[in-house]
This record gives C-alpha cells, structure tokens and sequence, in this order.
C-alpha cells in the first residue's frame, strides 16, 4: 500500500544543521525557543512537567509582547490620526 506524502511537511534544513530538534518527532528547528512551542502544541500528552512549565513561561512572554505590540500599535494610529486632524484644522482656518 501507498503511503500519502501529502500531509507530511518539508523542512529547509540550514547546511550547518538545525539550532535544534524535536526530542520527540525529530522535526528541526532554527532555535530552542521554538522546540519549546512544538512540543507544548504538537505533544502535550508526552511532555513532562518541566517542558509544559517551559511551554507556560513562553507562552505567557509571547502574550506579553504581543500585548505591547498592538499597544504601540494603537498609541501610534492615534497620534497620526489627530496629527491630520491637527494639520487639516490649520489648512481649514487658514
């Protein structure tokens, strides 16, 4: 019987290696911090408990920049809104 190849994903593996692999699967990754979310995504149920805390800890520093990201994001859309608002008053008055 055939196997389906389809569903198996590629990997473009760097000539000097993989910064780091999947102690499970094998799967290569570009840095540890990566590993830390396949294995608290991929195999939740094989993880020991210092690897799910690990998932945690990145898991919440993600959420964290994540956070201040759309923060800034939303500080600067409102400054350059009331930056045009500013300028189309003193183009209006004038």
């Amino acid at each position: 019987m055939a196997t389906d190849r389809t569903l198996e994903p590629e990997y473009e593996v760097p000539p000097d290696g993989p910064a780091a692999t999947c102690p499970y699967c094998g799967r290569p990754f570009r840095a540890d911090r990566y590993v830390t979310f396949h294995v608290g995504v991929e195999h939740a149920e094989e993880c020991t408990d210092a690897e799910h805390e690990a998932f945690d800890e990145e898991r919440d520093d993600e959420e964290y920049d994540l956070f201040t990201f759309h923060f800034k994001a939303a500080i600067s859309v409102f400054l350059v809104y009331f930056l045009f608002t500013f300028v189309y008053a003193l183009v209006w008055a004038g």
